[in-house]
């Protein structure tokens, strides 16, 4: 529908020439909906369709959908007012992003800098990691120096295949000798444009500092279809965040933009992570926004990060690496429902905490798990579902102390696991790595890693992982 809109390129992180050379090629990656990420991977010059190295020069829904469109009409007093109706769409949905998610240094100290210190490091890629399928879904960049500010970026943008989202590690470290606070921002162009309509938002009104996620649409005259996607946007989780973020917003031509600004000590490193999820209807974008800020993190959305840049995420709750004493999954390709997982570890807990009643979500390659502790720490749901936290109790209260925590989990792993390579195929001595957190509030955090296991399996029988 770009006919129906004014069509705005502009610069997303300050003006930038335009110059005649060349730039590379987006590179495509699909999540697990078959939605088509075209990821920007140098840009020489900056365009304005691509913005920033790693940033979404557009991406596609490829699914038939029944879609809801908004429109808007005069009312009868002269005012402008919006609607919906509902329609079957066969095509695939697309433009959503017109260059989406430039990364850029804005500030230093409080002071905004003259102009945008983009990230765009005109070299090729560093590396492509984390294969599903056989296909590597994450992309490495290069890093980039600013001298004369004392910083060094670099990003990670990885699309998922077991969920349907893209994610980017925005990476930058102090390398002066002070700390210093950074205004990072993240800035593009939605393909709505000035037809952009924010359907939801975590806070359940306007954009601002304190919104985790929300969700847009396109707007079009009464008469007319959308054939544009819905998109979610996951930005961060403010609560437990070190440096949550400091605006949030979009403009009235559907520039997106976020900006954080964490201090920085000196030989430190901030990571900023966000999401997008693009999907054929907007509840689908809301779901998934809302299941990216769960508390714990979802196993799948800590994929492929290393426990040092868990530790430097300044945006989400912090996550620690988990104590692990021995963990075993073992899959059954014989039957449904049969899956089993044990795992074996400690946490170090704090003072004062009643476990009578307490939630733990125990979130296993992407497969949540609930319980609610006895007031002695232990949960039983039944099925082979068990949670034991071995705290030493003082007048019913937990003493601060590192101690045992273990659980069993039975069920239907075969289908998440085989994205971390858990396939129903001959196996002998295979390194996998599944992701994994648990939310332990005595704990005062979530703890969680990417566990190597050894995978041994016959095809049509079993297998079984240990952690290695």
């Amino acid at each position: 529908m770009r006919s129906l809109k004014t069509t705005v390129r502009l610069s997303t992180l300050g003006a930038i020439a335009i110059a005649t050379a060349a730039y590379a090629l987006p590179i495509q990656l699909k999540d697990s909906n078959g939605t088509q990420y075209n990821v920007n991977t140098q840009v020489s010059p900056l365009i304005t369709d691509s913005l920033a190295s790693g940033a979404l020069t557009d991406a596609t829904y490829t699914e038939p959908v029944t879609v809801t469109s908004y429109y808007y009409f005069e009312t009868f007093f002269g005012g402008i007012s919006t609607a919906t109706v509902k329609y079957d769409v066969n095509v695939p949905l697309t433009d959503a992003f017109v260059g989406f998610n430039g990364l850029g240094i804005t500030s230093m100290n409080g002071v905004n800098l003259p102009s945008a210190q983009v990230f765009n490091p005109a070299a090729p890629l560093v590396g492509q990691d984390c294969p599903s399928n056989g296909k590597d879904q994450e992309l490495i960049f290069a890093s980039q120096s600013f001298p004369a500010l004392n910083l060094t970026l670099t990003r990670k943008v990885f699309v998922s295949r077991s969920k349907p989202y893209a994610r980017w590690l925005n990476i930058v470290t102090n390398t002066g000798s002070a700390a210093a606070q950074v205004g990072i921002s993240l800035r593009g162009l939605i393909g709505s444009a000035n037809q952009t309509k924010v359907t939801n938002t975590s806070n359940g009104g306007t954009l601002n500092a304190q919104t985790n996620w929300f969700t847009s649409a396109q707007i079009v005259p009464q008469g007319f279809k959308s054939l544009e996607p819905k998109i979610g946007y996951v930005v961060q989780n403010a609560s437990g965040a070190s440096a949550p973020a400091t605006n949030v917003g979009i403009n009235s031509v559907g520039q997106a933009a976020y900006t954080f600004t964490p201090v920085i000590q000196p030989g430190q490193t901030a990571i900023v992570m966000t999401f997008v999820t693009v999907q054929g209807k907007t509840s689908n974008a809301k779901n998934q926004c809302e299941n990216i800020v769960a508390n714990p993190l979802p196993a799948d959305t800590i994929t492929c990060m290393s426990e040092q840049e868990l530790s430097q995420v300044v945006n989400f709750p912090k996550v620690t690496p988990p104590d692990l004493d021995s963990s075993t999954v073992q899959l059954n390709f014989k039957k449904t429902g049969q899956d089993t997982v044990v795992w074996k570890g400690k946490v170090t807990i704090g003072a004062g905490i009643s476990l009578q009643g307490l939630q733990v979500v125990v979130n296993f390659g992407g497969v949540p798990t609930t319980f609610f502790l006895s007031k002695g720490g232990s949960a039983n749901n039944g099925g082979g579902n068990k949670f034991n936290l071995q705290a030493k109790l003082q007048n019913g209260v937990t003493k601060a102390k590192n101690v045992k925590v273990s659980f069993n989990l039975k069920g239907d792993y075969q289908t998440p696991l085989a994205a971390y390579g858990l396939t129903n195929a001959d196996a002998s001595d295979a390194t996998v790595t599944i992701p994994i957190t648990v939310s332990i509030p005595p704990a005062g955090a979530s703890i969680g890693g990417n566990l190597p296991y050894n995978w041994n399996a016959t095809a049509g029988k079993s297998g079984k992982a240990k952690a290695s």
